[in-house]
């Protein structure tokens, strides 16, 4: 080819990432390598993908493609380029470099069915199943090893121990349960009565440095608590611990001979993976006190602490000078991880603050509750800003009481000044979690205290439960890239909150505006309060069946034996129906189209109050994908009250349409929601967008793939689209006969209950 080929390529080059204008020598470099490349419009076809995502990313692609053509097929390379992505968007560019230059093995292997599982493929099922083990939230997150620090559980970003998928699945799972059991077991924090004045959470590293060899002493105490984990799951999970027996025993490692000290490992070792070794006659006296200890009902981390010692004087004291470097201390089994206690005592330092500060906080308002307080703090903050210590804090005890009966649960108290009162139920899970933790609440009562006097000093008590705009912990979703066929994940951060009421005439407005219509409304609504058809061919009923009575007169005379189905009955059917509305608030809907979408909400509130149907009310809005948000205006089981009122009245334009990730939470919200008929309705004034590049066919694409997750979990989402023309983006991202536009926005709030009553009829 000639120079003018290599110019083409670069004007090709420029025509796929149009209107960007990157420089010319950079983009000249990037591809000289693919001029003679028979593949290129195949390579080419990616670069769209591939750019908007990283440039740089792109330029590394375009040099490496060409190498990889040599070990995969054209038909395989979008997969190839997806992974890449994948690999960019969960380590980086470093990670996505690494990934392209090991073609065969990181690629192909997985092709053929060779190689691993990556964990990214497994957390859909596998996180569900380690928060369902906990009772509660545990994240999953990859690294090197096995690991937890109690918040987390730490995972291998891929698997590739076996030849089959399903046998690194199941070692995903092996894995992870045995760091839950290591957390429910509390090996991370055995009591050492020698040492209550240091932080609970040092005292285990404390312990292995008191021996000479502190990784000998770290790895015989987990692998007695990876025994003790093994006989826990055992009894606790019997299917998963037979069904990875042989998985366990091919991942034993090969046993140490000669030196007592590897013996002993080995024999735990093989006891790990086994759970059911017979010693030879020279291990069996100290063997068959390690299980019966371990085994016995009352072990716990303590058990395996003083075994630690018996061991370490066992294997160590005698044969010090034979252990050379790490040696066999540093080589945990693949399923039992390994002990990282420096990120247990971090995560253990960010559990106290967060339960430090609900604690203060929600003791802090309770006392404000209670009269018998108020006194108490005014006192304290007399004595305070006198110079004084304040003495306020010694009259309030917080107290623990066993109820009576084996299997009564323990209720928390707090005294005031010798009366006790039962604490509310979150504040006593709060005591729990501080004892758990090893914190003491009395400590921590001067803070509430000194909280709730600056509270009635500033006057905010009176309406702190109010102003304060609440809200839910943020969570991730993926978004839809059609350019590639599949999700960028965890891409979205979306953050619920309440919406903060406004006291307002805006919805006595409404009602004196439209009396007329909400009266009609409500009697229409009556009627579809219970549903009513005909069953026919009854064996009872109302009235005759003609049809059924014609065809068994004919069946007679034919002599075949006629049918005694010949009744009609009137069945009335109590309605079973759940709406979700999901509420535009982006700065578009300022003015009028606002106005309309808050009265629709007051007129269709008004009238579903004589249906019965559940319904709740949500707003959302965002800027960038980092800041998505959801607005709580009414829950589904909540009552249509003043406060309601109030928060339809407080809806207003805020920031911009990514319409998705809203889409995707309200299908979270639906998970646990049983309906027959379960209904997304979406007010809006346009197409999708953003302040980013989230605009266009990439934001209709993604859309519409969030509502096709809400048909596929159940729903039916329909949307009611403000607009003065009719577009063509519309039966695309709704499909067909699932959305209606509204050219007349004065129209709207005569015409969304009507919608409602044609969706639910």
């Amino acid at each position: 080819m000639t120079n003018m080929d290599t110019q083409a390529l670069v004007e090709r080059f420029y025509a796929l990432i149009a209107p960007d204008l990157p420089n010319e020598w950079d983009v000249e470099e990037a591809v000289e390598s693919l001029v003679n490349e028979p593949m290129l419009e195949a390579v080419l076809a990616q670069v769209p993908v591939i750019w908007p995502v990283s440039n740089s990313l792109c330029y590394n692609y375009l040099g490496l493609v060409r190498q990889a053509l040599t070990c995969i097929r054209e038909s395989d390379l979008p997969a190839w380029v997806n992974e890449i992505l994948d690999h960019y968007e969960s380590g980086g560019l470093r990670a996505a470099q690494q990934f392209m230059l090991d073609v065969e093995q990181n690629f192909v292997c997985r092709m053929h069915g060779r190689g691993g599982v990556r964990l990214t493929e497994v957390k859909g099922w596998l996180l569900p199943y380690v928060q369902g083990l906990a009772g509660g939230h545990l994240d999953l997150a990859a690294a090197e090893t096995a690991s937890t620090d109690t918040e987390t559980i730490y995972l291998p970003a891929e698997l590739t121990f076996f030849e089959q998928e399903e046998e690194n699945a199941a070692l995903y799972k092996l894995l992870a349960s045995y760091q839950w059991s290591f957390i429910h077991l509390k090996t991370f924090f055995p009591v050492f009565p020698e040492m209550e004045d240091e932080d609970r959470e040092q005292r285990l590293e404390q312990f292995f440095y008191s021996f000479s060899e502190p990784l000998l002493a770290a790895r015989l105490y987990h692998t007695l608590e990876t025994i003790r984990a093994g006989f826990f799951l055992q009894k606790e999970l019997p299917g998963l611990m037979r069904s990875t027996r042989r998985m366990r025993q091919s991942l034993l490692p090969e046993t140490a001979d000669g030196d007592e000290r590897g013996m002993v490992l080995s024999v735990l070792d093989q006891q790990c993976c086994l759970l059911d070794v017979e010693p030879t006659a020279g291990m069996k006296p100290w063997y068959t006190d390690v299980l019966a200890r371990l085994t016995a009902g009352d072990a716990g981390p303590e058990t395996s602490v003083a075994l630690c010692r018996t061991l370490y004087e066992r294997t160590c004291l005698e044969h010090i000078r034979s252990l050379e470097g790490e040696g066999v201390a540093a080589t945990p089994l693949v399923f039992q991880g390994e002990l990282r206690l420096q990120e247990v005592y971090a995560a253990g330092k960010r559990q106290r603050q967060l339960v430090e500060q609900e604690f203060v906080e929600g003791l802090s308002t309770y006392l404000l509750t209670l009269p018998e307080a108020r006194g108490l703090i005014e006192e304290q903050q007399g004595k305070e800003a006198g110079g004084g210590a304040g003495e306020g804090d010694k009259a309030v005890l917080i107290s623990r009481q066993q109820g009576s009966g084996t299997d009564a649960e323990e209720t928390v108290y707090l005294t005031l000044a010798n009366e006790s009162f039962e604490l509310p139920e979150e504040l006593e899970k709060t005591v729990r979690q501080m004892a758990d933790l090893g914190m003491t609440p009395s400590r921590y009562i001067t803070s509430a205290m000194g909280r709730a006097g600056q509270s009635m000093a500033e006057g905010e008590f009176a309406s702190a439960t109010e102003s304060d705009q609440a809200c839910v912990a943020p969570v991730t979703y993926d978004e839809w890239d059609y350019r590639r066929n599949g999700y960028r994940k965890n891409w979205c951060i979306l953050t619920e909150r309440d919406m903060e009421p406004v006291r307002s005439t805006f919805v006595a407005a409404t009602l004196a505006r439209y009396r007329g219509q909400i009266i009609r409304l409500r009697n229409q609504f009556e009627m579809m309060r219970n549903q009513e058809r005909f069953l026919r061919r009854q064996r009872d009923g109302d009235d005759i069946d003609f049809d059924a009575l014609v065809e068994s007169l004919a069946d007679t005379r034919a002599g075949l034996p006629p049918s005694d189905r010949l009744f009609i009955r009137l069945q009335r059917d109590e309605r079973d129906i759940a709406a979700f509305f999901l509420v535009d608030m982006s700065n578009s809907t300022e003015g009028w189209v606002g106005t309309a979408i808050k009265e629709s909400l007051v007129l269709l509130c008004e009238a579903m109050e004589v249906l019965g149907d559940r319904y709740g009310i949500y707003g959302f809005s965002g800027m960038r994908r980092l800041r998505c948000e959801t607005f709580r205006i009414k829950a589904l089981d909540e009552p249509y009250s003043d406060g309601v009122r109030q928060r339809i009245a407080a809806i207003a334009p805020r920031e911009y349409t990514r319409m998705a990730p809203a889409i995707r939470h309200m299908i979270t919200l639906f998970q646990n929601v049983e309906a027959r008929i379960r209904l997304l309705i979406i007010l809006s004034d346009g197409k999708p967008e953003d302040y980013d590049d989230y605009k266009g066919d990439y934001a209709i694409e993604d859309t519409r793939q969030a509502l096709l997750e809400a048909r596929s979990a159940g729903l039916h989402p329909f949307c009611i689209t403000i607009d003065r023309h009719a577009h063509d983006y519309m039966a695309h991202m709704y499909g067909e006969g699932n959305s209606i536009y509204i050219n007349d926005v004065r129209k709207l709030p005569a015409r969304m209950p009507e919608i409602y009553r044609a969706l639910t009829a």
